[in-house]
């Protein structure tokens, strides 16, 4: 349970590191593009920042996955 524990604070410390670093690289681009969702549009975001935040939660998700995947062999 403590390597779990483990595991998803250092999945989700990766992770927030990355967007910070992700909101802190793309402030100045020129070229800026919005999502078309079915109900409404996102703001104009650079395409730089879209990618990375879609690898960003990828990242999250996987690790997320592997963590609840590992199996508790310790037996009280």
């Amino acid at each position: 349970m403590f390597f779990r524990l483990q595991l998803l604070t250092l999945n989700i410390s990766t992770v927030i590191l990355l967007i910070f670093f992700l909101c802190l690289g793309s402030q100045n681009l020129g070229k800026k593009y919005s999502l078309d969702f079915l109900i409404n549009k996102t703001v104009d975001l650079p395409i730089g920042f879209l990618m990375g935040t879609s690898f960003t939660f990828g990242l999250f998700s996987g690790g997320l996955t592997s963590v609840l995947m590992i199996k508790n062999n310790q037996k009280d």
